[in-house]
């Protein structure tokens, strides 16, 4: 039911089927209801009692083709209405085929007149109508005699419908199928045009991110739609915002890793030409090849790092964020206690959250070591971790000089360093970068702010499992 609910497309593809039947059938009941209408007020006035007299009038003084004459203009000016005249043998006047219906009430009439001794067609005038007669049913045999002595029963058929059997004649039922033809295709191609037109809308999209225009988004009117197509539109739109971030990012990282990787590799190659010259200055120069090639190793690493966490499957392991925490920051206090920082847990509540705990390890890890990093010898880093509208936050502040608002919204971007914290910043300034990727990774966020008096404050938030 669920999905019944939401399967929009199926709703609007049934209402219109239906919408389209109900109104060929309105339109059937309504050309149906004026026919019939228009049959039955040509009924209007016409009397059986004043038909049968004048019809026994017509058999006592013109005979059988005074009857016929009298049949056949009635059956000219009055459509709804057909008169049957039997003979004794039941044959009609104008060799027409009788209905089985009259057939048997002819047959039920002559029963009933043989019991009454009403066989004979002289004792028929006792039962023909009179003015003062009550009135009779048109239902109702009536006999008819003739001059000769022979005896006749006429019979009425009001509102008779073998005349539509015009409706089956292939004229009309081709005009039938035209007409139910110009009632479902315009619902038909509404109804396609209502699937059709989105799915090109979505194809030049994907035909645009094909050609490298990565900007390229589905219209805001299929969008905002609230059906399948909507949604898929969304996800589409979701699907090209994260690949074109994906591709900027690697794009980015690229020039950046390149601009990074150049100021090493040309220290190493200063460092080889003055150790040619094997002069007192050699060892010194070994040693800054050593640092300059533990340095590249570092940050082809960390580059790699950044890579997986952009690469990682979405995580399904429950796990205790505040035990976690608790990991890195017993390895964080070793290097802590040699420049006589304190860390320490201010709040902490039970956040159970859907992680791989080797990258959520990696992006505390990485935060916590940034606030090492620009934290003042003597001062403290606090920790706390509450939960809140189902969300697990953990809040990591420091006492250092803080960031200056306008390089805030870069602090994770790769490579990005602050330039007033330049002296401190050792690093290859991807800790963040990598830090933000992992908490994406697992559905989170990160933010930094500026702590008061002083100080940074970065706030990870993570689902609750």
């Amino acid at each position: 039911m669920q999905r019944l609910r939401h399967a929009s497309l199926f709703w609007h593809a049934f209402l219109m089927f239906w919408g389209a039947m109900a109104l060929i059938v309105a339109c059937g009941m309504l050309l149906t209801a004026s026919l019939a209408w228009y049959r039955f007020a040509s009924l209007d006035g016409l009397n059986p009692a004043n038909l049968t007299r004048d019809a026994s009038q017509v058999a006592r003084t013109q005979g059988v083709a005074g009857l016929e004459r009298w049949l056949r203009a009635m059956h000219n000016n009055y459509a709804a209405l057909e008169i049957y005249v039997l003979d004794a043998d039941g044959g009609d006047l104008l060799n027409r085929r009788v209905p089985s219906r009259l057939q048997q009430a002819a047959e039920d009439h002559r029963r009933l007149m043989n019991g009454l001794g009403l066989e004979s067609a002289e004792h028929w005038d006792t039962v023909v109508p009179t003015q003062e007669s009550m009135r009779i049913s048109w239902w109702d045999p009536q006999p008819l005699s003739l001059p000769d002595g022979r005896a006749l029963l006429m019979l009425f058929l009001p509102l008779e419908f073998s005349h539509w059997d015009a409706l089956s004649s292939p004229p009309v039922l081709l005009a039938l199928l035209l007409f139910a033809l110009s009632i479902t295709a315009p619902f038909c191609w509404l109804l396609m045009r209502h699937v059709t037109r989105p799915l090109d809308q979505l194809r030049d999209v994907a035909q645009a991110l094909a050609q490298g225009r990565l900007g390229t988004r589905p219209p805001e009117t299929l969008t905002k739609r609230k059906d399948e197509l909507g949604r898929f539109a969304r996800d589409f739109d979701a699907m090209a915002a994260r690949l074109q971030s994906l591709v900027d990012t690697r794009e980015l990282l690229l020039r950046n890793m390149a601009h990074e990787l150049r100021s090493p590799l040309a220290r190493l190659q200063l460092a080889l030409e003055l150790a040619r010259r094997k002069d007192a200055t050699q060892d010194t120069q070994f040693d800054r090849i050593e640092r300059e090639g533990k340095r590249l190793e570092g940050l082809v690493g960390r580059t790699l790092d950044l890579a997986r966490m952009g690469a990682m499957p979405p995580p399904t392991t429950p796990l205790e964020l505040g035990e976690l925490v608790d990991e890195v920051v017993r390895d964080a206090c070793f290097e802590a206690g040699g420049r006589n920082i304190a860390i320490e847990w201010r709040e902490r509540a039970r956040a159970v959250v859907l992680g791989n705990e080797a990258s959520l390890s990696s992006a505390v890890e990485n935060v916590l070591r940034n606030a090492l990093r620009h934290a003042p010898t003597g001062s403290v880093i606090s920790l706390s971790l509450r939960v809140q509208d189902h969300k697990a936050i953990l809040e990591i502040a420091d006492q250092g000089p803080g960031v200056p608002e306008a390089d805030l919204p870069n602090l994770f971007e790769p490579f990005y360093r602050v330039a007033a914290n330049s002296v401190n910043g050792t690093g290859a300034g991807l800790g963040l970068t990598i830090a933000r990727a992992a908490v994406h990774a697992h559905a989170g966020a990160i933010h930094a702010r500026n702590a008061k008096p002083q100080g940074l404050c970065v706030t990870i938030t993570l689902p609750q499992a």
